[in-house]
C-alpha cells in the first residue's frame, strides 16, 4: 500500500471511532436526561387520622420524605401546617387553623405527593386580637399594641371592640383586623367632655354599645355615666335639672337593653340603677343591706338583670333577686349542673349572647362558663393551663377579668395586658 493511501485508511479509522463514540453517548444522554432526579419518589401511604379540629396532632406515613425539616411542606387543604419532626418515611404535624376540607400534600424539594382528604372541624379558637406583651400604652396593630388595664370590653355591629384601659385613663378602639387607635380620653385623669383626647376620664371601669354604634362609659372616680358617639364626642349623661353633672357614687359596670336603657352598677352601695332613654335614673335593686358584691352585669331580651355575685349569678326580675346559677354557700368548685347544684369559683364578669346564654368568666377555675336561659351550666372553655391561644378547651383565663360578646357570635377576653377573640374557626 502506497504511504499516502495508509495515511487516508487511517485517517477514515478514527473519524469512524470517533462518530461512533458521539453516538452512543448521545443515545444515552436520550434515554436518560436527567440522572440526578432518578432518587425515591414521594408518596403519602396515610394518615394516623382523617378529622380533626385546629391542633389535631397528625402522622403522615409514606415515602421520599427529608429528614430535613426545612425541606418537608405539608398542606392541609392548601393551608401550610407546622412540621414538627420528620423522617424519610413519617411525618408529623398538626391540623392548621382554619384550614377547611381537603387533601393533604406533601411537597419535598419540589415534588408533590397528595393524599387522603381530611375532614376538618370547626371549633371555637381563641386568637390574638391585639395586645400581648407587657404594660403600655402604645397604639398599633395586634401584638405591636399594649394596654395598662384592660378592665372592660364592648363590641360594636360592625365588629370594633372597645376597651376600658383603666390604668391609662382612656377608651381604646379596636378594628376587626386588631388595629388600636385611642377613641376618646387625654390619658391624665380628670373630668372634661369634649372630642377624642380633648376628654378626660377618672378610672373608667365599665364600657357598653349600643345599635347606632355609640359607647357608653361607667366613669368610676368621676361618679358619671359617659357617652361618646361614633366621632369620638364625649358627654355626660348624668346630670341635675340643671344640666350640671350628677355623681351616683362608683359606678364600676355597664350595661344596655334592646330599648337603649343604660343599666349600671353603683359598688359603693352595691346598686343597681338604670338611666332611661329620657335621662330619669331608678334604683332597680339595692343590695347594700346584704352587702352585696357586683361583678358582671348583663340584661337579657326579656330585660331581666343578671349579675355576678362572687360564686353565684343573680336573677333580678322587677326589683326581686333570686339565685340563677350556684350559691354562695358553695366556697368555690367547678360543678356542671343546673341552678344552685353549679358552683364556680371567682366569677369576674359575665356577657350575654343573642340566644339569652351567659357566659361568665369564672377566673378562680381559670375557665369560661355557659348558663342556659335554663340554668344549665356547663364549661365552654379553659382546661390546659399551659396555653394563652388555640381551641378554647386547651386555654387558660385565670389571668383575665373581663368578657364580651359581638352580634356574629364572636367573644372577647381581657385581661393579662391582651384582648383575646373566641370565634368559630
Amino acid at each position: 500500500m502506497k504511504p499516502n493511501s495508509l495515511i487516508r485508511s487511517t485517517y477514515q479509522i478514527s473519524v469512524f471511532l470517533l462518530l461512533s463514540a458521539l453516538f452512543q453517548s448521545c443515545s444515552k444522554s436520550s434515554s436518560n436526561p436527567n440522572p440526578a432526579n432518578t432518587g425515591p419518589s414521594v408518596t403519602i401511604t396515610s394518615l394516623s387520622v382523617t378529622s380533626g379540629d385546629y391542633t389535631t396532632p397528625v402522622m403522615i406515613k409514606g415515602a421520599g420524605f427529608s429528614t430535613t425539616i426545612a425541606d418537608d411542606k405539608v398542606f392541609f387543604n392548601g393551608v401550610q401546617a407546622t412540621v414538627e419532626t420528620a423522617s424519610s418515611t413519617v411525618i408529623y404535624t398538626t391540623v392548621p387553623l382554619a384550614a377547611g376540607t381537603g387533601n393533604v400534600t406533601v411537597t419535598v424539594n419540589g415534588a408533590t405527593a397528595t393524599g387522603p382528604a381530611f375532614t376538618y372541624q370547626v371549633t371555637e379558637v381563641a386568637t390574638l386580637l391585639a395586645g400581648g406583651g407587657g404594660p403600655g400604652s402604645s397604639n398599633g396593630t395586634g401584638s405591636a399594641a399594649s394596654f395598662s388595664q384592660t378592665i372592660a370590653l364592648a363590641a360594636d355591629g360592625s365588629g370594633n371592640v372597645y376597651v376600658a384601659d383603666q390604668l391609662n385613663e382612656v377608651i381604646r378602639k379596636i378594628t376587626p383586623a386588631g388595629l388600636v387607635t385611642t377613641f376618646a380620653g387625654s390619658g391624665t385623669a380628670g373630668y372634661a367632655d369634649g372630642t377624642g383626647t380633648a376628654a378626660s376620664f377618672s378610672y373608667p371601669s365599665g364600657v357598653a354599645t349600643d345599635a347606632a354604634g355609640n359607647v357608653y362609659v361607667a366613669d368610676k372616680n368621676n361618679g358619671y355615666i359617659r357617652k361618646i358617639t361614633t366621632n369620638g364626642t364625649v358627654s355626660t349623661l348624668t346630670v341635675d335639672g340643671s344640666g350640671n353633672p350628677l355623681a351616683y357614687g362608683n359606678p364600676y359596670y355597664i350595661t344596655l337593653d334592646a330599648s337603649g336603657n343604660i343599666f349600671f352598677s353603683d359598688n359603693q352601695g352595691s346598686i343597681v340603677r338604670e338611666l332611661s332613654t329620657t335621662g330619669l335614673v331608678t334604683t332597680v335593686y339595692n343590695g347594700t343591706a346584704t352587702n352585696l358584691a357586683i361583678f358582671g352585669l348583663a340584661v337579657d331580651k326579656s330585660d331581666n338583670v343578671f349579675i355576678a355575685d362572687g360564686m353565684q349569678v343573680d336573677k333580678i326580675t322587677a326589683g326581686s333577686i333570686a339565685e340563677f346559677a350556684g350559691s354562695d354557700s358553695m366556697l368555690g368548685g367547678d360543678i356542671n349542673g343546673t341552678g344552685a347544684a353549679a358552683s364556680f369559683y371567682g366569677i369576674w364578669d359575665i356577657a350575654i349572647d343573642g340566644n339569652n346564654n351567659l357566659y361568665v368568666l369564672d377566673t378562680g377555675n381559670e375557665q369560661i362558663r355557659m348558663i342556659t336561659p335554663a340554668a344549665v351550666v356547663t364549661t365552654f372553655g379553659g382546661q390546659d393551663p399551659a396555653n394563652f391561644t388555640g381551641p378554647v378547651n386547651e386555654v387558660r383565663f385565670g389571668a383575665y377579668h373581663s368578657i364580651a360578646a359581638d352580634n356574629s357570635g364572636n367573644f372577647y377576653v381581657g385581661g393579662n395586658y391582651s384582648i383575646l377573640k373566641i370565634s368559630m374557626e
